[in-house]
C-alpha cells in the first residue's frame, strides 16, 4: 500500500481545477508528499507539480452525465484506493463523503474544502428539496471535519454562524500563483485582430454568472466581442440566449482549457467580466477567482455591487462596479468605462497589487494548516 502525507480527492479533471492544483503544489514544494485523486483529461499525460516533477495522480475515470452517477462513481474508485495518507481533504462537498470515507479507515485528519456556501447554492434557487437535501447532508458530513477551508472572510463569518463550527474556517483565497503577462493567442483563436475591443469570461457556464445581462449589454456596444472560456450545465440555453438577442455573431465560445493554459488566453482580453447575480446567500458573497485572474493579466474587471466583491474594489479599484440589478445599459456604461482612458490605466495600474496577493503569499499558511494536523 503506497504511503502519502496528504490525499486530495476532487470530482472534477484536476487539470482544470485551479483550487486543488494550487494546493497540491503548495504541499508538494514545501516537501509534503501529496496525492490527488481525481479524473485527468485524456489530452494531459501528466501535469507539474513543484520542481517540475509530475504530480502524484490517482486517476478516476469520471463517467459523465448526471451529478448523482458521478458522485457514486468517485465513491466507488475511493473504496478500491490503495494508498495510506496521514491527511485527506475533500476539494469540495461532492467529494467529502469519499474523503471522509477514506480519513475514517486509516483514522487520520480530514479537512473539507467549503469553497461554495453549499447551503445556498445559486444554481439551485427555486429547487427547495434538493437545496434542502444538500444542505443536510454538508451539516451531517461536517461532524466529523477536523478544519474547514473557504475562499473569503464573509464566508468564514457565515460558515462558522450556520455549522456553529468550534473554529472559523481558515480562510484561503482563490487567488493564482504569480505570472508576468505573456504573449497570447485569444485573438486568434476568436478570428480577430488587435483593433476589436473584446471581453473575456471565464469559468463555468452557468445562469447567474452574468451572460445574459452582458450579451443584453453588447446590443448597445456593437463593436464589443466576448471570448467565454469555459463550459457547463447552460452552454446550450446561453447559446440560444446570444443568437435571440442579436449577438451571436460577437460571442466566442472556446469551451474549457488546463488551468496552466488560462492565464495566457486571459492576457489577450481587453477586460474581463464578473457580473455574478445575486440569486443566493452563496452568490451574493462570492469572490470569484476570475477577478484575481484578471488582475494578474492585468486588465480591469466589471464587477457586481456585492458585498465581498465592493470590499476588494475598496481596497484595489481594479474595476468598475456595476449595479446589482445589471441592467444594459449599466453594464454598456461600464465597458465603456473600462475601455476607456485614463480610468482604464488607473485599473490595469490598480492590478499590480495581485503581486501581494498571489497564491505564494498565502499558501504558506495552508502548509501550517496541514503540518499541523499532520503533528
Amino acid at each position: 500500500m503506497e504511503n502519502t502525507d496528504v490525499l486530495l480527492i476532487a470530482l472534477a479533471d484536476v487539470s482544470r481545477d485551479a483550487r486543488t492544483l494550487n494546493l497540491a503544489r503548495a504541499l508538494c514544494a514545501s516537501g509534503l508528499r501529496v496525492t490527488i485523486h481525481g479524473a485527468v483529461s485524456a489530452a494531459l499525460t501528466e501535469i507539474e507539480g513543484a520542481d517540475g516533477l509530475p504530480l502524484s495522480i490517482i486517476p478516476w475515470k469520471d463517467p459523465g452525465g448526471r451529478a448523482i452517477m458521478r458522485w457514486w462513481s468517485l465513491n466507488a474508485s475511493v473504496r478500491r484506493l490503495s494508498v495510506r495518507p496521514r491527511v485527506v481533504a475533500g476539494m469540495d462537498l461532492f467529494a467529502l463523503a469519499s474523503a471522509r470515507e477514506i480519513a475514517r479507515r486509516h483514522t487520520v485528519p480530514l479537512i473539507y474544502d467549503m469553497r461554495e456556501l453549499y447551503f445556498a447554492l445559486g444554481p439551485l434557487g427555486g429547487r427547495g428539496l434538493r437545496q434542502h437535501l444538500l444542505a443536510s447532508h454538508e451539516r451531517r458530513l461536517l461532524a466529523d471535519v477536523d478544519r474547514v477551508i473557504v475562499s473569503g472572510e464573509l464566508d468564514a463569518d457565515l460558515a462558522r454562524e450556520r455549522f456553529h463550527l468550534s473554529r472559523r474556517p481558515f480562510v484561503l483565497l482563490n487567488t493564482p500563483p504569480y505570472r508576468d503577462v505573456v504573449e497570447s493567442d485569444l485573438r486568434r483563436r476568436c478570428g480577430l485582430d488587435d483593433a476589436v475591443r473584446l471581453a473575456i469570461y471565464q469559468g463555468v457556464v452557468h445562469h447567474g454568472r452574468g451572460l445574459l445581462p452582458t450579451f443584453r449589454a453588447m446590443q448597445l456596444i456593437p463593436d464589443l466581442h466576448l471570448a467565454i472560456v469555459g463550459d457547463g450545465p447552460a452552454e446550450a440555453e446561453l447559446r440560444q440566449a446570444a443568437t435571440a438577442e442579436g449577438v451571436a455573431d460577437r460571442v466566442h465560445w472556446l469551451g474549457s482549457v488546463p488551468y496552466d493554459r488560462l492565464h495566457a488566453l486571459t492576457c489577450g482580453a481587453d477586460v474581463g467580466v464578473c457580473l455574478i447575480e445575486p440569486l443566493s446567500l452563496s452568490y451574493e458573497y462570492a469572490l470569484p477567482n476570475k477577478l484575481f485572474e484578471y488582475m494578474m493579466a492585468r486588465i480591469p474587471s466589471l464587477v457586481t455591487d456585492l458585498p465581498a466583491l465592493r470590499a476588494l474594489l475598496d481596497q484595489h479599484p481594479v474595476g468598475v462596479m456595476v449595479d446589482r440589478r445589471l441592467r444594459a445599459a449599466d453594464i454598456a456604461d461600464a465597458f465603456q468605462v473600462a475601455l476607456t482612458q485614463p480610468r482604464r490605466q488607473q485599473m490595469i495600474d490598480a492590478c499590480a497589487a495581485i503581486t501581494q496577493m498571489s497564491y505564494e503569499t498565502q499558501s504558506h499558511r495552508a502548509v501550517e494548516l496541514v503540518r499541523e494536523l499532520l503533528a
